[in-house]
C-alpha cells in the first residue's frame, strides 16, 4: 500500500519536472515521464500522441519558453492514478507565431512498473469574467 501524501509530493515534483523539461525542450526527460499512451490535448483542442508531441518539440515548432507553469495545491491520488491541476500563464510559440496562454491545466498520472508517469493533459482558457475579476483574473493581472 502506498502512502498517499508522498505519492501526492511526488507527482508536484514530477509536474515541476515535467514542465521544465517542456520550457528547456528537453525530449529525453519527456520521453521518460509520458506514457506511450500519452494523450495530449492543447487549448485549442488539438491532441498530440507522445511521438507527435516530442517530434514537434524535437523539431521547435513547439516552443514555451515563455510560459510559466503555476501548480496548485490540488493533487488527489487514487491507487495507481493521480490528477493534479494548475495554470499556465505567457507565450507558447507554434511554428514561430506567439499564442499568448491564460490556462487551467489538468495532468493525469498512472503508476506503471513502479513508477508514476503522464498519460494525459489538457489544458483550457480561462475566460474573463464578467462584472469584475475573479481569482484567476486577478492572477493573470499579477493583482491580489
Amino acid at each position: 500500500m502506498s502512502d498517499t501524501r508522498a505519492d501526492a509530493d511526488t507527482i508536484r515534483a514530477l509536474e515541476k519536472q515535467r514542465f521544465c523539461a517542456m520550457r528547456d525542450g528537453d525530449v529525453d526527460v519527456l520521453d521518460a515521464l509520458y506514457t506511450d499512451e500519452m494523450c495530449y490535448t492543447h487549448s485549442n483542442a488539438t491532441r498530440d500522441t507522445k511521438a507527435s508531441l516530442l517530434a514537434k518539440i524535437r523539431d521547435q515548432e513547439l516552443r514555451c519558453t515563455d510560459v510559466v507553469h503555476e501548480p496548485e495545491d490540488h493533487v488527489v491520488v487514487i491507487g495507481d492514478t493521480a490528477v493534479a491541476t494548475g495554470r499556465v500563464i505567457g507565450t507558447v510559440y507554434v511554428n514561430g507565431i506567439a499564442f499568448k496562454q491564460c490556462n487551467r491545466a489538468l495532468a493525469v498520472w498512472t503508476r506503471q512498473g513502479g513508477r508514476w508517469r503522464l498519460i494525459a493533459y489538457q489544458s483550457t482558457p480561462i475566460p474573463p469574467v464578467e462584472g469584475g475579476p475573479d481569482q484567476d483574473d486577478r492572477s493573470r493581472r499579477g493583482t491580489p
